[in-house]
């Protein structure tokens, strides 16, 4: 909106509304000859008085004091700020005396170039409120129990610190297997130094106020769905379903596995979702290529009809059977200090290249890898 050279108060009025509108506050122009302001607007915990000039020659001293006396007085008492906004000046008189006034409340504008330019200090109309920290979430969840989403949730979360990633664990399960076996969380050497994974109970971990520095959180869930909190759920960016890969598997768990898929996508229809072939025994014979192709088969039909659905080929990435996982949590029996199944064992540590190979995998298919600290 342009102003002609023929001023006009009401059409300033809705210059200045829309401008702040535009800055995100809520104007709203008052009745005419209302005392002491003629905009009121919200933003936020703000509420100001707005009053115009819409004036030809510069604004005086005594259009200034009026304004800042109405806005010490009791009935402008419910402002937490006050703008006067003009069409043209202020003269130098009237901005000294501003400046030697002890108002706090408020604050000298005038309109140029269709914005509001601050006078005297660096005070924005739309000043940028700092946004909310987006986490990234993975959910670990499967409608069963004893398919290892307590082992695949803290052993993810193990190799993303040790890849550089700032991560937390939330126990969402109220059995709280993993707060139990990694107590309030655990130090793994990685790529800097060490790095710390935090275990947070669920009533402890806080999504409005997560830590400054974490970016990424992996959340163990309950095999009851319903035992989730589904606003949690909802935040769900990629979620882990661990199954196993056996005869009997698909018979066995193919139900499980198109319960869990029903369950999530009833509230989260954006997440990305990954099968993951756990305790998986690698067996190269015509058997273990039929059984391969088998699950294959049979997870297609979710994903031709769920494009975010992913069936890991076991042969790109999956978590093998082995003695260090077998044990895993044998420090609560021998008062160890607590610790993930990344320790080598015969010289080898198949849990450690495992998880960073499932890490790899997520990293070339999703786009985690952005959150990568240094």
């Amino acid at each position: 909106m342009t102003m002609n050279a023929k001023h006009d108060f009401e059409r300033f009025e809705e210059l200045v509304c829309i401008l702040m509108r535009k800055a995100g506050w809520d104007a709203k122009i008052m009745p005419r000859n209302h005392k002491g302001h003629d905009i009121e607007a919200r933003r936020g915990k703000e509420f100001v008085a707005v009053q115009v000039k819409d004036y030809r020659v510069p604004v005086k001293v005594p259009q200034v004091e009026k304004f800042l006396d109405y806005m010490e007085s009791p009935e402008a008492s419910k402002f937490t700020k006050g703008f006067l906004v003009t069409s043209s000046k202020y003269s130098p008189q009237s901005l000294a005396y501003y400046a030697q006034s002890s108002s706090s409340k408020t604050r000298l504008a005038v309109i140029a170039e269709g914005d509001i330019k601050w006078i005297g200090e660096n005070f924005v109309l739309n000043a940028p409120v700092a946004p909310k920290k987006r986490l990234t979430y993975v959910g670990v969840f499967t409608c069963k129990g004893g398919v290892g989403k307590t082992t695949v949730s803290a052993h993810l979360a193990g190799a993303l610190a040790m890849s550089g990633y700032d991560v937390a664990l939330v126990d969402m399960d109220p059995q709280r297997n993993l707060t139990t076996l990694l107590g309030e969380g655990v130090n793994l050497p990685g790529l800097g130094g060490k790095r710390s994974v935090t275990v947070y109970g669920i009533d402890e971990w806080i999504d409005t106020n997560p830590p400054e520095d974490i970016k990424m959180v992996v959340c163990d869930c309950s095999p009851a769905f319903d035992k989730n909190p589904s606003e949690l759920v909802k935040k769900f960016d990629y979620c882990i379903i661990p199954t196993t890969l056996n005869p009997l598997g698909l018979n066995k768990n193919g139900h499980v596995i198109k319960s869990t898929l029903a369950e999530i996508r009833s509230i989260n229809i954006t997440a990305e979702l990954f099968v993951l072939i756990n305790n998986y025994i690698e067996d190269e014979t015509v058997k273990g290529k039929v059984l391969r192709e088998a699950y294959q088969e049979f997870f297609k039909e979710f994903a031709n009809r769920d494009k975010r659905f992913h069936f890991i080929d076991p042969d790109e990435a999956s978590i093998r059977t082995s003695k260090q996982l077998f044990y895993w949590g044998y420090h609560l029996y021998n008062g160890g200090r607590s610790e993930l199944a990344f320790t080598p064992y015969a010289g080898k540590c198949l849990p450690k290249a495992d998880f960073l190979n499932l890490l790899q995998y997520l990293e070339e298919n999703t786009a985690i890898e952005k959150l990568k600290g240094t």
